[in-house]
């Protein structure tokens, strides 16, 4: 680990620490983090805390190349723990503050860490050696002391072009999630793709943008920070010069308070908190807000027109993942300019390599729907190998998991997950299209349809619904005959109050598949006309 005296400056390099580091030298005193509470910490601030946490990680014997996993609630010390780690040559592995014992367990045994750093008021971590919290708490409190003593810098290291720079924990909707190792290189080549689609012109030959002015207001970073959206919000914030506004989790009432205060400008959403602002009770204050950017997952298209009613404020997408880094996508100007496409979710940025692949890996035309695939460096497949997985990255193409389709125009349109395919009688039946036909139902709050056994068909479409008043489950299977052909209608019906999501967003369809309670309503085959229930 290589020591700076305080002001030195180190060049730019890919390490996911630099852009902080170049910040730090080329404007120490602006601020780069803002806490919900009220707390800030400029540039050379946090530059300094994230050196004593390089330094104390560094002297408990973590190696450049190990792991640490970082067990902690979303919030400063976090963002101090992933840098701390660059900045030390090693892997954050970031796990929510909210996973059982069981799932911190999981998590250990897939990635190995050298040490973790947890929340003494958490779970421990068995068999692997425990750093406090309070490592990371006293390092960001004493950097921010009016006149502390400049203290020796930590330059990061230049990784190699390969070197793993980051262990995100990814999926889960369909089963348990997933080890993924990301690259330094990778995720630097990602953001450098979305800047270039947001900014247009020519990057600059450093790749850090401008510092923006001080009256631009800061990025809100809603997501959590073991998420791969997350992590990239952050990164990008900096890299493109602005400062950071984070919360410790997502909710309608931080918005509110927030962005009003702060004077928001943009706002980064996955489709679930979409949802939530929508359906609020009150409407929250936006007016400051030009552009909203969905990714995560498909957005459904009657709840983007209803949140653009609401809010006034134009939507787009982006489509990516931790795997994959940022793909597609569309901007305002797209909108304005009449470039749009409805139902797609976005272009194909420019440098990105994808290819549409059937199930023996043959690239398809224009049109015709399989499985996404892009050339990238983002990742280096999954931490532990993968288990029975298939493998993530082949010939330098990652596989996405995703079903979809391309025009002559390299737009993009998703048709949903290839483990969420329902394959009823023969037929293929992909949920987003059965949902988004029930969404439109005035008595349906918020649905999710998921393949459910059935001794003569295999397994048929059960739509688990969140209602806005009472409605009778045969109405809503009539609804979806009318809409769709017989193979895609639901057969069951059920109702609950929620629907299982995942810490970011994601919607937990294998925790409804595995509860499936007794089924209401009509049973297979619906009440299917005589010649369709002969099919």
């Amino acid at each position: 680990m290589k020591l700076l005296q305080a002001e030195e400056v180190e060049p730019l390099a890919r390490n996911l620490a630099h852009d902080l580091e170049a910040r730090a030298s080329r404007s120490p005193d602006r601020v780069g983090l803002i806490h919900e509470d009220g707390r800030t910490w400029t540039y050379r601030q946090l530059d300094r805390a994230a050196a004593a946490v390089a330094r104390d990680l560094s002297a408990r014997g973590a190696a450049r190349g190990a792991r640490v996993g970082l067990h902690l609630a979303n919030g400063p010390e976090l963002v101090l723990g992933l840098a701390g780690c660059w900045k030390a040559g090693l892997v954050p592995v970031p796990m929510s503050g909210l996973y059982t014992a069981d799932e911190v367990g999981s998590c250990v045994r897939k990635t190995a860490p050298a040490l973790v750093v947890a929340d003494p008021a958490r779970l421990p971590v068995a068999g692997v050696p425990v750093v406090l919290l309070d490592v990371l708490r006293s390092a960001g409190e004493a950097a921010r002391v009016p006149g502390a003593a400049a203290v020796p810098g930590v330059a990061a290291p230049d990784p190699a072009a390969d070197e793993e720079g980051l262990v995100l924990f990814t999926g889960g909707s369909t089963g348990l999630p997933k080890a993924v190792a990301v690259t330094h290189a990778g995720t630097h080549a990602s953001m450098a793709t979305l800047a270039r689609a947001q900014k247009r012109g020519t990057p600059p030959p450093d790749g850090l943008y401008d510092l923006a002015a001080e009256d631009v207001p800061p990025n809100l970073v809603l997501l959590p920070l073991f998420h791969g959206g997350g992590i990239q919000s952050l990164l990008f914030a900096w890299h493109v010069g602005r400062a950071v506004l984070l919360v410790e989790r997502f909710s309608v009432d931080r918005v509110a308070r927030l962005v009003p205060g702060h004077r928001v400008d943009n706002l980064f959403l996955l489709p679930t908190m979409v949802y939530d602002l929508t359906h609020a009770a009150e409407s929250p204050d936006l007016s400051s807000v030009r552009t909203v950017l969905v990714a995560g997952q498909r957005l459904d298209p009657e709840l983007k027109v209803r949140f653009e009613e609401r809010f006034g404020v134009t939507v787009t997408s982006n489509y990516g993942s931790a795997e994959l880094g940022h793909v597609a996508g569309w901007h305002s100007r797209d909108v304005r300019e009449g470039r749009w496409r409805p139902g797609s979710v976005g272009r194909v940025y420019d440098g990105v390599e994808l290819e549409v692949r059937d199930e023996r890996g043959r690239a398809l035309p224009p049109g015709t729907p399989g499985e996404i695939w892009v050339r990238s460096t983002r990742t280096k497949g999954y931490a532990d190998g993968g288990g029975d997985e298939a493998p993530l990255v082949r010939d330098g193409w990652v596989r996405s998991g995703d079903v979809g389709h391309l025009d002559a125009d390299r737009v993009l349109y998703l048709v949903g997950r290839i483990r969420e395919v329902i394959k009823t009688g023969g037929f293929q039946v992909w949920p987003g299209e059965v949902e988004a036909v029930l969404r439109r139902h005035p008595a349906v709050a918020d649905v999710a349809v998921v393949g459910v056994p059935d001794p003569r068909l295999g397994e048929v479409p059960k739509a688990f619904v969140v209602t806005r008043e009472p409605v009778p489950p045969e109405e809503l299977v009539e609804w979806c005959r009318d809409r769709l052909a017989h193979f895609k209608c639901v057969r069951r019906v059920a109702f609950v109050a929620s629907l299982p999501r995942s810490e970011a967003g994601k919607l937990m369809r294998a925790a409804l598949a595995a509860a499936d309670p007794a089924p209401s309503g009509p049973q297979t085959p619906t009440g299917a006309r005589p010649e369709e229930a002969a099919r």
